[in-house]
């Protein structure tokens, strides 16, 4: 399985694993529970998935508009004030969650693809992060 492989069962799966993620992430990391107290989080889910989406499409033929969309998405995440430090327990957390959701589908190789293209993604996220710190 590669990495567009298993976006695709992810996105069959509908929200199945963002709601696994995001009860994993708040159950793992309770001091981010106070970020999502007003967050519906069946639209956050939805979210989830949209970006799991954008992080394969940027990893396999980025383009500017997917360039900009992170960006904009490490701006409102400073807005938010979600703090840098989250970004390394995201990745963890999802990437635990992606080896449940898989099973015995879930390969090294597999782990690897998804790390590289979320710490792509977080990268560019954190040009729009940064530029909102210097406005």
């Amino acid at each position: 399985m590669n990495i567009h492989q298993s976006l695709q069962r992810i996105l069959e799966g509908k929200d199945q694993l963002a709601a696994m993620f995001y009860d994993h992430f708040l159950t793992e990391y309770p001091e981010h529970r106070p970020l999502f107290a007003r967050v519906n989080m069946a639209r956050q889910q939805v979210l989830l998935t949209t970006t799991l989406m954008i992080v394969e499409r940027f990893s396999s033929s980025p383009s500017p508009a997917v360039e900009q969309y992170l960006q904009y998405l490490g701006t409102k995440h400073h807005e938010l004030d979600v703090p840098r430090s989250a970004y390394d327990q995201w990745t963890e957390a999802m990437l635990t969650t992606m080896q449940r959701f898989h099973g015995d589908d879930w390969s090294e190789d597999l782990g690897k693809q998804w790390r590289s293209a979320i710490e792509n993604a977080r990268d560019r996220m954190f040009q729009g992060y940064e530029e909102r710190m210097t406005v």
